[in-house]
């Protein structure tokens, strides 16, 4: 068990150093771990930008489908208008002498 301590401990003194490669006889290969690493850091920069995108077209998605909500308030209003003016125009026509309300209506309470 000793020997298995004295070897962690070895290890991470390698590890601070920086002679962990050396020691495992992987200098030879460290161009490919440095270029490991890059990989790693641009696939992570990346992610973390995909899903800041994906973050911003969920909030644009949910303000449009409010603006559209809104507009088809505003259209159906405005076909309620044209549809109240034509009516009292046809009204006019015909000689008729009801028109719009020009006030609100009154409630009569009930005993």
């Amino acid at each position: 068990m000793k020997k298995v301590w004295t070897a962690i401990k070895n290890s991470f003194k390698a590890l601070r150093n920086g002679e962990f490669l050396l020691r495992i006889r992987a200098d030879k290969y460290y161009l490919h771990i440095m270029y490991l690493f890059l990989l790693m850091w641009l696939s992570i920069l990346l992610s973390l930008r995909v899903d800041k995108t994906l973050a911003t077209a969920g909030r644009n998605k949910a303000a449009i489908e409010e603006l559209r909500i809104r507009h088809s308030q505003k259209e159906a209003e405005l076909v309620k208008l044209q549809s109240a003016s034509e009516i009292e125009r046809r009204l006019d026509r015909m000689g008729s002498t009801v028109a719009m309300p020009k006030e609100p209506a009154k409630v009569i309470k009930k005993k």
